[in-house]
């Protein structure tokens, strides 16, 4: 295995993992088939916490899925597939875990780790910033994030509860400068839910090799 293969995968995983959220969540009366009631509350939210979503990612021409999951201030996991599974990714704030399955090989360690092995310099508040799309634009030192069909979409919870969603972008345009990669990327997310409970399930093959 080089290590320019090791960068790459890492570089997918960043990727996807570095954009605004999208929210197509659809009418409740579609996607439950029953139509709310008059007397039901709504509610607007205005802080996104916990946020899944699935997207469709485009670097330089390869196309790769997946989906996301954000926990505000404590974890960042995601899983990119090209008909089987490549890879998951989770961030912490201070431990960065990366399994590129197709490989078999696997890096755990600090951010600091992580720019020693690809030279990219990053944080969780940085990947944060930039994967919660609470801005049309973002500029670090290695990437710049552009944000566009901004939405607002309304949900029905079980209880009736009517819940109008906060915009989000339903699209980010990226382009990464990087020592091991400089590329552009489109990422266009579906199926967003926000505030609701999820997991954040990784793990390794015990025959995988450690980067």
């Amino acid at each position: 295995m080089k290590a320019k293969a090791f960068y790459i995968a890492i570089e997918v995983l960043l990727l996807v993992s570095l954009a605004g959220c999208r929210n197509t969540s659809k009418l409740a009366q579609k996607q439950n088939g029953r139509q709310p009631t008059a007397q039901a509350a709504t509610v607007t939210i205005e802080h996104c916490d916990i946020l899944t979503a699935n997207f469709k990612c485009d670097v330089d021409g390869v196309a790769v899925s997946g989906q996301v999951r954000l926990r505000r201030d404590s974890v960042l996991w995601l899983s990119a597939n090209k008909v089987i599974e490549l890879g998951r990714a989770k961030f912490t704030p201070d431990s960065v875990f990366v399994y590129a399955k197709v490989l078999n090989r696997y890096f755990s360690g600090t951010y600091h780790d992580l720019q020693k092995k690809t030279g990219v310099e990053t944080d969780f508040a940085t990947l944060q910033t930039i994967f919660i799309g609470e801005n049309e634009t973002v500029r670090r030192n290695w990437i710049q994030a552009a944000y566009s069909d901004w939405r607002e979409t309304v949900e029905v919870l079980d209880d009736g509860t009517m819940r109008k969603n906060k915009r989000f972008p339903y699209k980010a345009d990226l382009a990464v400068r990087s020592i091991p990669y400089s590329g552009q990327a489109t990422i266009v997310f579906t199926k967003v839910r926000m505030n609701q409970p999820t997991t954040y399930p990784y793990s390794v093959s015990p025959i995988a090799k450690k980067y």
